[in-house]
């Protein structure tokens, strides 16, 4: 679609990327901080969630599917110990990514999964919207950081190397 090619919408694609990358590094710190996740008691908080999820995978309209109960059930809570790691470390880097601009796209697919994964472990929020934020910026492509490191990044590349 021309919106998303559209020279002149750069600013709107890096507040929205901008925007969304932090909403992305904000609970990733606050996890960083917290105790139940990676402190002295690591794992209480993912596996409180994890535990959440399972619960709503039952009943006559389960908000968590059969399939992904059994992914939480099997893979998942037994490496809670990892995933209470992952997790805040996997939010706080997509942040830094989208705020700069860095490795965007790779930084918009991560945020996109944890987003998928979270609305598949029964958990709407602001999900959905975050989710959206990420595959409209995924559309505008190279829009999505004309203005930031990756722009600098392709600039050198093609300057070195050519237009390749």
């Amino acid at each position: 679609m021309r919106v998303f090619r559209n020279k002149y919408l750069v600013p709107a694609w890096t507040i929205l990327r901008i925007w969304l990358g932090y909403q992305w590094i904000v609970p990733g710190i606050e996890k960083l901080q917290d105790p139940t996740w990676v402190g002295s008691q690591a794992g209480v908080a993912i596996t409180g969630f994890l535990k959440g999820s399972l619960a709503k995978a039952t009943g006559e309209h389960p908000s968590v599917q059969w399939w992904y109960a059994r992914f939480v059930e099997s893979v998942a809570l037994p490496n809670a110990g990892v995933f209470t790691y992952v997790v805040p470390v996997g939010e706080l880097l997509v942040g830094i990514s989208l705020i700069l601009g860095a490795f965007t796209i790779a930084g918009l697919i991560g945020g996109a999964f944890m987003n998928l994964n979270y609305l598949l472990a029964g958990t709407t929020s602001t999900n959905p919207i975050l989710y959206t934020a990420a595959i409209v910026l995924m559309a505008a492509g190279a829009n999505a950081y004309k203005i930031g490191i990756d722009q600098l990044i392709v600039s050198f590349w093609k300057k070195k190397y050519g237009k390749q």
